[in-house]
């Protein structure tokens, strides 16, 4: 039989995970009911498959309103890592 362990919250809700994970700094998660499970990852990088969503244009009232909202209007920055950062080249 599996040995079962309990960790207890502390006061502010928190746990502090057995010795062997407390090094670990990512984890993934499933929620089965009122069980949660923790798998330790190295890195994340599952997207959802998008492409079967269907493309549409966006109405012109809605992209003016949208500008109203949010001026900035400058282009996203991709890096592999924080260290990587570069500015796009326009």
């Amino acid at each position: 039989m599996a040995e079962i362990n309990i960790l207890k919250t502390d006061s502010r809700g928190r746990i502090t995970l057995p010795r062997p994970f407390r090094s670990e700094s990512l984890f993934e998660y499933t929620i089965e009911g009122a069980q949660l499970t923790l798998y330790p990852v190295k890195t994340v990088r599952k997207f959802p498959d998008m492409s079967n969503l269907p493309e549409e244009e966006l109405s012109a009232e809605w992209k003016s309103m949208e500008l109203k909202v949010n001026q900035n209007a400058r282009p996203g920055i991709t890096a592999d890592s924080p260290s990587d950062l570069r500015a796009p080249e326009i």
